[in-house]
């Protein structure tokens, strides 16, 4: 099932992990320009700067998470600017280019 419709309802993207790997979901929310709230465990807080394209919060802190969407709700402003910053990291860490390119040089299969 497509996620684009949905993430392009959202105006935030929240995801209170335990422990990922690097989240798909997180990328393309972030590809489509969203800002994230994320826990702060490895895979998922490689997604975020804090305080630049979202806000990572401990594991199982409902208060913490609370807060950080409250954040958005008192300064709307900031899901514009976050966002951007989210297609902008998104871009230069998730590029599915860049990352081949790497991956293939590893490899050595550059030609």
């Amino acid at each position: 099932m497509p996620v684009q419709p949905w993430l392009e309802q959202a105006s935030v993207f929240v995801l209170p992990s335990y422990r990922e790997g690097v989240p798909r979901s997180t990328q393309e929310a972030m590809a489509l320009g969203r800002p994230i709230i994320t826990t702060d465990v490895p895979g998922c807080r490689q997604t975020v700067e804090h305080g630049v394209n979202g806000f990572l919060v401990p594991v199982r802190d409902a208060a913490a998470l609370a807060e950080a969407m409250l954040q958005f709700i008192e300064q709307p402003d900031l899901i514009d600017s976050m966002g951007r910053k989210s297609r902008r990291l998104a871009e230069e860490r998730f590029d599915v280019h860049q990352v081949n390119a790497k991956l293939m040089a590893v490899l050595g299969l550059n030609e």
